[in-house]
């Protein structure tokens, strides 16, 4: 092998990890071993003692032999340190380049059959060799896997969009940057490190509670892929207190194929790392389950912004083809009839609660399956009449942007205000519910509220007797004592409110209108 000492350059994906076997017990049909599959992707034989294998924090050097253009070679378990069956991380180096790097999983098989041993996991798309879901499977092959032959899997996949998967500031001068892909380029004009699929960039200075931005203008995956230029938003992160990240929009009724999901939205001044959040849900002692993180990222959320947090972003993507703003993750599971998800920080502090039930919805739906209800005011609290069902003109959920039924509030008013003066409602999700703002000037104050018709006659009473807070909101949805829902018509009501310690009275009239058919 004397003359196989001539230098040669090996460049990235010129060697690939092809199929590894890392618990080849219970025996299919190979003997039991572990193995490490390498097959040389180049126009030209590579030596392979000029190469490293790295396996965890674990290194082994190849003996000297010369491995032509696409042929495999296979290292057994007596030559490689130890697989884990959990999972691990596998390089093959050259000159402390990374040519091939493959992060294992058992989930990367296809079933529970298969993952318990003996079958090994093969690479599909050996174009695409930095894919990693999607492009990893079980063998099919009858004796468990095909080592030194080619994959009976091997086939040409579809090339998945390079998309932004997180970003967040990682101190207050360097920016991390997380992709659906690893990363092979970027364009930005600050200095950048890749690692694997998250680009590390080096920022100016942040000051706490300023925002900066950053434009990247491409970004390069191993295969083409479009990109378009994304600008980004940033600043340091503060730790979540109570009310600065809202449950805003749930749905725990999809269809038999599909997944709950939940949006919070940053109702603070301050950017939010959601990271730093789980979710769990109540059991019937009312005490917390198991959380679930919401990002296993740095996800950074700025004030005002949404986020809707799925198990499946493909499934969430086809049914509401409007959705932005996903987190692909895990969620408590949501019961259709009612539920408690709690949204709390690591150290158990409680952010928001939303005690649901399915009669939230609008009563004239005869259907709830794949429609999310919504908050009406996000910073209003979570009682059935700040909640309502998404719009039909939305396709039933608004997930990662503004709710169809969002009110905004205002914030100077004087005792009694009507925040939408027409209703309709007729179960779209569309202005269901009239909703009375109320701004008072102390505490213990009372309040009667009848709806009149245009002869001055009381048709309903909203409330006989209600105790109101200093500030808030009633919602109405428009039902009266009968069941019936309200004409189309010119209506008023007439509020009367009395204060229990002062004795202060007030007594208004404010119109409002209900749109429909004439019947």
């Amino acid at each position: 092998m004397g003359n196989l000492t001539f230098s040669q350059s090996i460049n990235a994906y010129d060697l690939l990890i092809t199929e590894i076997m890392s618990d080849p017990s219970p025996v299919v049909g190979l003997s039991e071993d572990e193995f490490i599959e390498i097959y040389n992707n180049s126009s030209a034989p590579i030596i392979l003692s000029k190469t490293t294998i790295q396996i965890g924090s674990r290194l082994f050097i190849p003996d000297s032999f010369l491995l032509e253009p696409d042929s495999f070679i296979v290292f057994w378990d007596d030559k490689i340190p130890t697989l884990k069956n959990n999972g691990d991380s596998l390089k093959i180096l050259h000159e402390n380049k990374v040519i091939h790097r493959v992060d294992y999983t058992p989930s990367m098989h296809d079933s529970d059959f298969k993952r318990n041993g003996g079958w090994s996991i093969e690479l599909i798309d050996f174009k695409k060799p930095c894919l990693i879901n999607g492009n990893w499977n079980s063998s099919i092959n009858s004796s468990g896997g095909s080592p030194g032959k080619p994959n009976d899997l091997e086939k040409e996949l579809t090339a998945p969009q390079l998309e932004l998967n997180s970003y967040c500031p990682k101190n207050d001068s360097q920016l991390s940057v997380v992709f659906n892909v690893p990363i092979e380029s970027l364009e930005s004009i600050y200095e950048y490190n890749l690692q694997f699929n998250k680009a590390i960039i080096n920022i100016p200075k942040l000051d706490s509670g300023s925002i900066d931005s950053i434009l990247i203008t491409h970004a390069g995956t191993c295969y083409e892929a479009p990109f378009q230029e994304i600008n980004l938003k940033y600043g340091l992160p503060l730790n979540p207190d109570s009310g600065n990240i809202v449950i805003n929009e749930i749905l725990f009724n999809p269809d038999e194929n599909g997944h709950d999901f939940i949006e919070v939205l940053n109702a603070s001044d301050k950017p939010l790392d959601l990271s730093k959040l789980s979710f769990c849900k109540r059991n019937e002692n009312n005490l917390l389950e198991s959380p679930f993180k919401l990002s296993y990222s740095p996800f950074l959320l700025l004030p005002n912004e949404y986020c809707v947090v799925c198990p499946d972003k493909k499934w969430l993507s086809n049914t509401f083809p409007k959705a932005i703003n996903i987190i692909e993750s895990s969620i408590p599971s949501m019961n259709n009839d009612a539920g408690k998800v709690v949204l709390l920080t690591h150290s158990a502090k409680i952010i928001d609660e939303v005690n649901y039930l399915e009669n939230w919805h609008y009563s004239e739906l005869t259907n709830n399956e794949n429609v999310s209800l919504e908050k009406l005011n996000p910073t209003s609290l979570n009682i059935s009449s700040n909640w309502s069902s998404a719009s039909s003109s939305e396709n039933y959920a608004t997930p990662g942007y503004e709710n169809s039924n969002f009110i905004a509030l205002e914030t100077t008013i004087n005792y009694f205000k009507i925040a939408n003066s027409i209703i309709t409602p007729n179960a779209d999700g569309y202005k269901d519910q009239l909703i009375i703002q109320y701004s008072l000037p102390n505490v213990h104050w009372t309040a009667k509220i009848n709806v009149i018709n245009y002869f001055g006659t009381t048709i309903h009473t909203i409330g006989g007797n209600m105790l109101l807070g200093k500030n808030g909101t009633i919602h109405w949805s428009g039902i009266l004592q009968d069941k019936t829902i309200i004409n189309p018509g010119i209506y008023a009501l007439e509020i009367h409110a009395y204060n229990l310690k002062t004795q202060e009275k007030t007594q208004e009239k404010r119109t409002f209108y209900v749109n429909g058919t004439l019947k």
